[in-house]
């Protein structure tokens, strides 16, 4: 992979970790792999794989739909709740999972029906 997509994947994983308050190892369980494994790509040991940088931009974009509903200072405190949306697991139990995606297309159906029925 060339330099200028490892530094972009490197800023997807920043991004990832600051607006989600989020570890390395945390980033790693969302990715498959682990925080040394994270760290390993931040400080340039070993490159990005292509398939990770794939899931890094995936994230992101649900990131960006969750920030679409959620002040950014309020986004890592509402997803460290529990709630009956996601079985009574918090939604960061489903994005350590790999499930940001449905995270944000779940909190996205929730505010819809609320703003329908107000």
């Amino acid at each position: 992979m060339d330099s200028d997509k490892q530094e972009q994947g490197l800023r997807l994983i920043h991004n990832l970790a600051q607006s989600l308050d989020l570890s390395r190892e945390d980033i790693g369980t969302m990715l498959g792999v682990t925080g040394a494994q994270v760290v390993a790509w931040e400080d340039g040991t070993q490159p990005l794989p292509e398939t990770v940088l794939g899931k890094l931009h995936c994230a992101n974009n649900a990131l960006g739909q969750l920030l679409t509903m959620f002040l950014p200072a309020r986004l890592p405190q509402v997803i460290r709740r529990r709630a009956d949306a996601f079985n009574g697991e918090r939604a960061l139990d489903w994005i350590l999972d790999g499930r940001i995606s449905d995270v944000a297309e779940t909190y996205d159906s929730g505010l819809s029906y609320l703003q329908k029925t107000a």
